[in-house]
């Protein structure tokens, strides 16, 4: 599985419904009852009460913890729809229901349905995932299985999607931070699903040589942890990385804006490529669940950290 098919994969929630889908062909036209979902080219018609999210690029319910989650990720659809199976889904602790190939608006794709135990709540999903040789499109629904009622809807706004291309949009704008990477190799890359990805030549995936990447998001849900400390440690145990060695020495505890956290860094084996590779991770815990910061490089290790440390210490929120 490459690195985009398990970062959407990381990215997959709170969803799963059986269901019978019985339309292959989506030929969706934009209507008046379309919303723009902020800061991306994603058109949705929302489910009846749901409003715009605050921690990611989509819509909400609050009462009853549904969402629905657009993201967009640079690279060929073929590659990153890899992950979709049995395995890939289920290596993320998702239990994949049925999958059916459909296009969207000309897109090739798949309808997935699927289960999740998060939080100790089981949580249905249908995601559609559709794109071409240049980028990865999806829509992932998810609502917690013992609410009634939301199925259909939930349903019918993941297949309302619209996707428009041409479409000019400010991808920083509605981040509910900012980070400064001047004087610094980072250059800003994607939006994608609400975190912002930095790479040396500002592509995403990176056409440069150096691999050298940092990605900054805000947690989905907003889940309290009793010990940050070990949240922190579990949180970085599950990159994919195989030997990931932390000196818990090493791990720091930190305050960035007013907001304190942990700084942990390690070495592993990028499970994709098999490099080994500098870990680097911020978890910064506030009344809204958390904010992450994840670095990673192939070479220059002590340069990378020092440079991940600076660009951390710029993080503020708007």
């Amino acid at each position: 599985m490459n690195m985009k098919s398990r970062y959407i994969l990381t990215l997959i929630g709170l969803l799963t419904f059986s269901l019978t889908f019985g339309q292959r062909d989506l030929n969706n036209i934009k209507t008046d009852k379309h919303q723009q979902v902020e800061g991306s080219n994603f058109f949705l018609i929302p489910p009846p009460g749901f409003v715009v999210a605050t921690n990611f690029q989509g819509f909400q319910q609050e009462s009853s913890g549904a969402s629905i989650m657009v993201l967009e990720v640079p690279g060929p659809y073929a590659e990153s729809s890899k992950g979709f199976t049995t395995d890939g889904l289920k290596s993320q602790g998702v239990k994949l229901i049925k999958s059916e190939e459909i296009t969207v608006n000309g897109y090739q794709g798949l309808f997935v349905t699927a289960e999740q135990l998060a939080y100790g709540v089981n949580y249905s999903k249908c995601i559609l995932v559709f794109g071409d040789e240049q980028n990865t499109f999806m829509v992932n629904g998810a609502f917690p299985k013992d609410v009634q009622g939301l199925k259909e809807d939930m349903l019918e706004s993941v297949l309302s999607v619209v996707y428009e291309s041409g479409l000019v949009v400010d991808q920083l704008s509605t981040v509910p931070f900012s980070l400064d990477t001047r004087n610094t190799k980072l250059k800003f890359a994607t939006n994608m699903g609400g975190s912002l990805l930095y790479t040396v030549d500002g592509k995403a995936p990176t056409a440069a040589a150096d691999k050298t990447a940092f990605i900054a998001g805000l947690s989905i849900s907003n889940i309290q942890s009793p010990d940050r400390k070990l949240s922190s440690l579990a949180r970085i145990r599950q990159l994919p990385y195989t030997g990931l060695v932390i000196d818990e020495d090493d791990i720091d505890e930190i305050e960035i804006d007013g907001i304190s956290g942990y700084e942990i860094h390690g070495e592993g084996l990028d499970k994709s490529s098999g490099s080994k590779e500098l870990v680097y991770q911020v978890m910064l815990f506030d009344s809204n669940g958390y904010y992450i910061m994840v670095g990673s490089a192939r070479s220059d290790f002590k340069q990378n950290l020092d440079m991940f440390k600076q660009v951390a210490r710029t993080f503020k929120r708007k």
